[in-house]
């Protein structure tokens, strides 16, 4: 079997087209998918969120969850103030403008969505998803780094 015949190949091409159709989106309105993940992890949440929560629910690293929290902040999407339970640490929300930005950035990735699946049918969609969600659901564990976790 040739290598590009392999599952890890194809899956690996798979995911460069997918990531460079989802970044071209978000690249219109001058977002990155960290923006996005971040946002929609915020606006999900009943309760203002630590950085660390924001980037186990995120799957970021905690340099990249800063990173982008600053960058979303100065731009007026999240807020940081002293969390009134720890004082060692902040807890993060969403503004008014980060809830609309996060709808815009859905709207996007739903876009990029609909490019990355356009060559399948309804039928193929349903088994190429459901195939996708079996292998991600057997893997083993992971961090955020990538690092496996001992369970």
């Amino acid at each position: 079997m040739s290598f590009t015949e392999l599952p890890s190949w194809m899956l690996s091409q798979a995911h460069q087209r997918a990531h460079a159709i989802l970044t071209e989106k978000l690249g219109e309105v001058d977002a990155r998918g960290y923006d996005y993940r971040i946002l929609d992890v915020l606006a999900e949440s009943p309760t203002p969120l630590s950085q660390v929560a924001i980037g186990s629910l995120a799957r970021l690293d905690r340099r990249d969850v800063a990173v982008t929290l600053t960058a979303l902040q100065q731009a007026g999407f999240a807020a940081r103030r002293p969390d009134p339970d720890d004082a060692r640490r902040n807890v993060v929300t969403l503004t008014a403008a980060g809830r609309t930005r996060r709808q815009l950035l859905a709207a996007l990735a739903a876009a990029a969505q609909e490019a990355i699946l356009a060559p399948l049918d309804a039928e193929a969609r349903d088994a190429f998803l459901g195939a996708l969600r079996l292998i991600i659901g057997s893997s083993p564990a992971l961090d955020v780094s990538g690092a496996h976790v001992k369970g």
